[in-house]
């Protein structure tokens, strides 16, 4: 027998209202909680709510140190390490992975070392961008990292550019025992400066490599490249490795000498052809899991090739290969039944033949298609939404055709999708589609719909949708999904709709959507676990919609309000509530002044790290740098066109 909406309200109600009173006693008990329950409990939270859980005593802290919690938490130094080395020195977290961008380590830095070897016990990855660093100081870092697996060195021009990076045996074979469990590298966007004998040294530091990438680096193909540098003299070719030149015929019998064990490679944005695909193929006993091969010169028979030998492939991203067509998808689609992760956007020469052939993709749970501009609803459809696909998760259809009729289908096939970009789709987002989406794709975690011009704020109305969700039960219980619901809305009169608005959503963008008002952010816009929101050129969203937006989404970290309309007193009764912001955005917001910067120091947003004021022209240029001085955790502030 089929129950009515009523049915359900009534009894979603019921089963809301006994779960709060459970978590009510949770909370009263939460400093009596085994250490072992509280791990539990943590390894739910992102790492941002679990920095905050770690607060509430000292047996949270405690159960927040387990090593396993960390695995996600990336330990970003930026411009600076004076500061982290007096906070961190005495540290006992178990920090995993590290990253440190624009740092110049040309000369010694006070209690580098001392703060150095306390983090680099539990270093599993570490990371240097756009940073110089001199010899002795990247062997001082690398000496310490017993545990390190990953070594990343990203536009690090400088210090490659003599060529004589430990060039000394003695030296190499030092840091080769003090990381026996170094086995990916990385060397992006280092230009023309990495070398064949650089190359030499670092793979001469790993014993099982399973990761390497060039993505950005120069790479020479070209066999008269070869000749020059590797000319023969006296009849006696030179085996000393070029301090010169990088070339694709070194990375290659490196592979060789790997190939038992390398899953993972990384050429894009690198001048890889058709011929190298094809000699990458023939390396014997290579079997690969990810390629990535963005903004390559690859086309049909090279990605062919790779397909061919390759069948173990999950991940494969072609991306922005002009040269892609309906005949390489063909082969990637009955050639990698394995693949569970594909992107070809901005590939414009496929079709809807070609997108139709990944219906052959059974374990597909991610896929890109953005800026096909040749694929309409009908390629979509026949691809992947012909029959009930529990497994896809996430997919980009930014700048495509598709219709409302492809959102109407996807939301009733791929009712688990987590990750739906909708950008640009002026075809296919509208009020009653996106309505469609919300009422049933419950399990959505990311929803992209900037510059979707024709939504209003009917699009976010869901207040006379009833039940079609498979997540919730008959008996009106929710089954895997995301509840958290305050007291104020356990009332017996409180529809269902009320609940959809708590939903797992954690980024929303609406960029460009200029329809949007106030009603949407005061009635809609409840989203609890919500952390980035971007409300860029939204022209009718006022102070109103602002104070209700940051009263109801309290644990949002990224806001984007750019070209708003808002004042000083909006702003700052804004950021009073959303004391956890890391990112703020006020870009060309013309009637903000120093009031709102007072306003950050007032209510001390010690999380904030990056603030955009450009081209606020009430603002002073003076006073901003003021403040930047007083706000010591403002790492990056934007004061372009500030007098």
């Amino acid at each position: 027998m089929v129950k009515d909406a009523s049915y359900h309200n009534k009894h979603t109600v019921e089963a809301v209202k006994r779960k709060h009173s459970e978590i009510t006693i949770s909370v009263v008990m939460a400093d009596q909680l085994p250490l072992e329950i509280i791990e539990k409990i943590l390894k739910y939270l992102k790492p941002s709510d679990r920095l905050t859980a770690s607060t509430v005593c000292l047996l949270w802290y405690e159960a927040s140190l387990t090593m396993s919690l960390w695995k996600d938490v990336v330990l970003t130094f930026e411009n600076s390490l004076d500061d982290a080395a007096c906070v961190f020195q005495w540290t006992r977290k178990p920090v995993q992975h590290v990253k440190i961008k624009e740092i110049n380590f040309s000369a010694s830095i006070p209690g580098l070392f001392e703060f150095w070897s306390q983090i680099s016990q539990n270093l599993l990855s570490l990371e240097i961008h756009g940073s110089y660093i001199t010899e002795a100081n990247l062997l001082n870092l690398l000496l310490q990292c017993q545990s390190l697996e990953s070594l990343h060195f990203h536009n690090c021009r400088d210090t490659f550019i003599t060529g004589k990076l430990f060039s000394n045996d003695l030296v190499l074979s030092h840091i080769k025992l003090a990381m026996p469990n170094l086995k990916k590298l990385a060397f992006s966007e280092n230009s023309s400066y990495f070398s064949d004998a650089l190359l030499d040294r670092f793979m001469a530091l790993v014993v099982n490599l399973t990761y390497l990438s060039f993505s950005g680096t120069t790479i020479s193909f070209h066999p008269g490249i070869n000749k020059k540098f590797y000319s023969k003299n006296n009849g006696k070719e030179e085996t000393k490795s070029s301090e010169l030149v990088l070339t694709f015929d070194c990375m290659l019998q490196h592979i060789a000498k790997h190939s038992k064990t390398v899953e993972h490679l990384d050429f894009s944005q690198t001048l890889i052809d058709d011929k190298a695909c094809i000699a990458l193929s023939k390396v014997a006993g290579l079997k690969l899991y990810s390629l990535i091969l963005r903004s390559c010169e690859v086309s049909g028979p090279g990605i062919s090739g790779l397909c061919a030998t390759q069948s173990t492939l999950t991940e494969l991203d072609i991306s922005s290969c002009r040269r892609i067509t309906d005949n390489a998808l063909s082969s990637i689609c009955s050639l990698l039944p394995n693949l569970q992760k594909l992107s070809i956007q901005n590939c414009r020469a496929v079709t809807d033949m070609g997108i139709s052939y990944l219906s052959q993709l059974c374990c597909l749970w991610y896929v890109n298609l953005q800026g096909l501009q040749h694929i309409t609803s009908l390629g979509v459809e026949n691809g992947l939404l012909s029959k009930r696909n529990e497994t896809l998760t996430q997919i980009n259809l930014s700048n495509t055709r598709v219709t409302e009729e492809t959102l109407h289908q996807l939301a009733k096939n791929s009712p688990f999708l987590t990750h739906l970009n909708l950008t640009s789709c002026k075809m296919a987002v509208s009020d009653s589609s996106l309505r469609v989406v919300l009422n049933s794709l419950l399990h959505l975690r990311e929803l992209l719909l900037d510059w979707c011009i024709s939504l209003t704020d009917g699009g976010f109305d869901t207040s006379n949708l009833t039940v079609t969700n498979p997540a919730i039960q008959e008996d009106g219980n929710f089954r895997d999904l995301p509840l958290e619901v305050p007291s104020s809305k356990l009332q017996e009169n409180c529809t269902l709709a009320d609940f959809f608005s708590f939903s797992g959503l954690i980024h929303l963008s609406v960029s460009g959507c200029n329809k949007l008002t106030d009603r949407s952010l005061q009635y809609a816009f409840r989203f609890r676990e919500l952390r980035h929101l971007d409300l860029n050129a939204c022209p009718l969203i006022s102070d109103t919609g602002l104070v209700a937006l940051s009263e109801q989404n309290r644990g949002i970290e990224i806001l984007i309000l750019n070209y708003g309309k808002f004042t000083d007193c909006a702003m700052t009764k804004a950021i009073s509530y959303l004391s956890r912001l890391k990112r703020l955005s006020l870009h060309g917001c013309l009637n903000l002044t120093n009031l709102t910067l007072k306003a950050i120091e007032r209510y001390q947003l010690r999380y904030l790290s990056h603030l955009d004021i450009s081209h606020c022209r009430l603002i002073s240029l003076e006073y901003a740098f003021l403040f930047q001085l007083r706000m010591p955790s403002i790492r990056e502030l934007d004061t372009a066109g500030l007098e």
